[in-house]
């Protein structure tokens, strides 16, 4: 390891420790997923079992054959309930979000994090953010992290969790399985 990763790893060490504090330590590897699932449950409910480290009922199954989906997604830019609502739709196990045909979402929702949202977040518009909507993109970010090398992801998740202020719906179970989440992709790119 040269001496530029090991100065990652040591930082990433270092902040892993400190979210350790705040969220449950991750037990079981997942594998990344190569086909579709299907869930037997509601995608928060899926969230919530995968931030627990419970095991989820799934089928495997074909990829939703949905078109639109990505130029809907990009319409609800200024309608978060409606985004909210596409993606709960879609990644009724969560786990999908990793799969190789969701490139072009993840992207998607990686630069609204960084470029909007945070735009926002700068200018102290805390108030204008919709939380649910911002925490399910962060928990699904948080999920694909794990799964990637391409540290933007975990980029992403280090700038939110050092914005957002900790009073800022603390006991939100969608913020503590973000929380589960990053810890997760910290792990798995120190280990």
């Amino acid at each position: 390891m040269d001496t530029r990763q090991q100065i990652i790893v040591n930082a990433l060490r270092q902040r892993y420790d400190e979210v350790s504090k705040t969220a449950s330590q991750p037990l079981r590897k997942w594998l990344a997923p190569e086909t579709w699932f299907e869930s037997t449950s509601d995608s928060l409910t899926a969230i919530r079992a995968l931030a627990a480290d419970e095991e989820i009922e799934c089928i495997e199954t074909a990829a939703p054959d949905e078109p639109s989906f990505f130029d809907d997604l990009q319409a609800s830019i200024r309608d978060p309930q409606r985004r909210f609502q596409l993606l709960t739709t879609r990644y009724l196990h969560p786990l999908n979000v990793a799969v190789s045909s969701e490139q072009r979402v993840r992207e998607h929702l990686l630069e609204r994090l960084m470029v909007g949202d945070r735009a926002r977040l700068e200018q102290h518009s805390l108030q204008l953010i919709n939380p649910d909507d911002l925490l399910l993109r962060l928990n699904l970010i948080a999920i694909y992290a794990s799964f990637t090398t391409d540290l933007r992801y975990l980029d992403a998740l280090n700038y939110y969790y050092e914005l957002l202020p900790p009073a800022w719906y603390p006991d939100h179970w969608l913020r503590l399985s973000y929380l589960n989440f990053y810890l997760r992709a910290l792990a798995t790119h120190i280990n």
